[in-house]
């Protein structure tokens, strides 16, 4: 069963307001676009819950207005968690997988030394987003699709020059991404001595989903398996234990001098293993992929 936050809210507020005024109120509580949501802070989310409860509680399906408070999984389409972020900042956090890219042509990659106080991200295009469970179209300039599996963090009400500790408070939650690229175009732009661009960020590129889990659900971050799995085989595990940096060294990062608004993505980058190109294979039309996450389940798409 999937529950509408905000009708459930609107519904228990009817126990106390007239129908029109609990629309009003509930629609302001609980926002039903994600963005609007979590940029409310532990407040809307705690609202939310509350309405969770009264719905489990009372059964209800409907609010006074006919809104329809509870829906059979079946009878929906999940779109993506945050289909337009305000921003994706795409880290690198697994040396490996830096090493063997730069071994297979990726000549300008390199990893931050250790010890170093810089972070190394590229910026994805936040129009790019795409929802689970579609299929994954080649742009007519490339010939050489991959995947990349990795983990998102999500921020809640966001800030400026936060210290890990705030930075850490500031995710509210973590999902899914899909970081399709084009290698062939991707390795001849980033000889150029910049990041990629036309290799990441066609239309339908970066995949979220299939769903957004608090970071109360979650737990530790670094303590989560991640698979890469091609029409139903295990091309590669890891754990995010082995990151060089955590979420929260991460975020912290991003934040200096950068205000980051509600909804802002900080990935992980790939895990070694956890793609097409450190796993030595080729994806082709017809090829359906999942990136697998602990807590988080799985992130299916369809090479086209």
């Amino acid at each position: 069963m999937i529950i509408d936050a905000t009708a459930a809210r609107i519904s228990l507020l009817e126990r106390t307001l007239t129908p029109d005024a609990a629309v009003r109120v509930g629609a302001a509580q609980v926002p039903a676009e994600m963005t609007s949501l979590i940029g409310s802070g532990s407040a809307a989310l705690d609202w939310a819950a509350e309405a969770f409860e009264h719905v489990l509680e009372s059964g209800k399906e409907y609010t006074s207005a006919r809104l329809s408070i509870a829906y059979s999984s079946k009878a929906v389409r999940l779109l993506a968690p945050l289909p337009r972020p305000p921003g994706i900042a795409c880290f690198i956090t697994w040396a490996a997988h830096i090493d063997d890219s730069r071994d297979k042509g990726f000549s300008m990659l390199q990893f931050p030394e250790r010890g170093s106080d810089m972070r190394a991200y590229y910026k994805a295009n936040p129009d790019a987003v795409e929802a689970p469970g579609t299929i994954i179209r080649r742009p007519e300039y490339a010939s050489e699709m991959d995947v990349e599996c990795e983990l998102a963090a999500v921020i809640g009400v966001g800030g400026k020059d936060l210290t890990p500790d705030q930075a850490r408070a500031a995710i509210m939650g973590y999902t899914i991404f899909n970081d399709v690229s084009y290698r062939e175009i991707q390795r001849k732009e980033m000889a150029f001595g910049l990041g990629p661009t036309k290799g990441k960020d066609a239309d339908h590129s970066n995949v979220l989903g299939p769903w957004l889990v608090t970071a109360d659900e979650v737990g530790d971050p670094q303590d989560l398996g991640m698979s890469f799995v091609v029409n139903g085989s295990t091309i590669a595990s890891y754990h995010t234990s082995k990151m060089a940096w955590d979420f929260a060294d991460l975020v912290s990062y991003l934040s200096r001098a950068q205000t980051l608004r509600p909804g802002q993505i900080v990935t992980s980058g790939a895990f070694p293993g956890g793609c097409g190109l450190d796993a030595g294979m080729v994806l082709k039309a017809g090829d359906i992929v999942e990136m697998r996450v602990d807590k988080l389940g799985t992130l299916v798409s369809t090479i086209g």
